[in-house]
């Protein structure tokens, strides 16, 4: 079976979770979770699977929980929130790696309000951002080709936090936004809407995946 989108069953069932997050009533609704949530979600991770391959082999693309599948369980041992269950899911791919956020990734994030999707860190390391600067230094004349379609198009939009000080450099300024990053990652937010509900989602997230796929071998480059 081919990915058709999501279905409206879809969104109250995370509606519904969010006003009784507790055991009892999520066994009770497990089937519709199964059906409405875990079905649309491996089929759309395995479709997208091929394309990642395509840009980095070494990328997870097992459509498994835990794997590229969010759980739905919340670890609460850290958390004020002591609510078990996530009402915001996601699809990522990533290298394997120990440490969270320590190498970039294509995702899917959705909630019963929006989704988004995009490519970067989910938290940068330092290291890792200079390593980048670093690369962005060497390579400026190739990093400025990579850059450009991130000035003309509204949808792809460039994300992280700034450092508060200024890090002094001699690339052109079109660079410096990159550069003085703490953080980065590029992503396109929408509210639920029909497409979320069609195979033209697929469609649209392997679309921006693709038009990310150069920023992101950029980045594997400088970091590993």
């Amino acid at each position: 079976m081919a990915f058709n989108g999501f279905t409206e069953k879809s969104i109250v069932f995370l509606k519904d979770l969010a006003a009784n997050n507790n055991k009892e009533w999520f066994e009770n609704n497990r089937p519709v979770y199964e059906k409405h949530i875990m079905e649309p979600m491996r089929q759309l991770a395995t479709d997208l699977g091929p394309f990642i391959r395509s840009v980095d082999p070494e990328i997870e693309t097992s459509p498994v929980v835990n794997k590229t599948i969010s759980k739905i369980y919340r670890d609460v041992r850290f958390s004020a929130d002591k609510s078990p269950f996530r009402t915001g899911l996601w699809i990522s791919y990533r290298r394997p790696n120990k440490v969270w956020g320590n190498v970039p990734e294509f995702y899917l994030y959705f909630t019963p309000e929006e989704y988004q999707y995009g490519m970067g860190f989910y938290s940068a390391t330092p290291a890792n951002m200079q390593k980048i600067r670093d690369h962005i230094e060497l390579h400026a004349a190739r990093f400025e080709e990579i850059a450009e379609i991130y000035d003309t198009r509204d949808d792809l939009v460039v994300m992280g936090g700034d450092y508060k000080k200024r890090i002094p450099n001699s690339l052109p300024e079109k660079l410096q936004p990159w550069y003085q990053k703490r953080n980065l990652y590029v992503n396109s937010t929408r509210k639920i809407d029909s497409t979320f509900y069609s195979a033209g989602l697929k469609d649209d997230i392997e679309n921006y995946f693709r038009d990310n796929a150069g920023l992101y071998l950029f980045i594997i480059e400088a970091i590993l």
